[in-house]
């Protein structure tokens, strides 16, 4: 029974690490604990979707940045 209890932590702290609200923790383990895999599977995968798009933003964003610091750096060293 320790090995199921310490299966079903690991389950809560995988989701409280990813950043879950309490609430979507507490549905993510009502849908495990109740055997529906293939709803969790697909609210997982949903949730992972949403947080590559964000990277990809924040890519974006970044790439812009560096694309900024690059060019003044250019323009200072022109200038010496």
């Amino acid at each position: 029974m320790a090995e199921a209890n310490n299966e079903a932590q690991c389950f809560y702290e995988n989701l409280m690490d990813i950043g879950f609200s309490d609430e979507m923790i507490t549905h993510f383990v009502l849908l495990q604990k109740e055997g529906r895999n293939r709803e969790l599977l697909g609210a997982l995968q949903s949730s992972r979707r949403d947080l590559l798009a964000n990277i990809h933003t924040e890519q974006k964003k970044l790439d812009c940045l560096d694309y900024l610091v690059n060019w003044l750096k250019k323009k200072e060293s022109s200038r010496q």
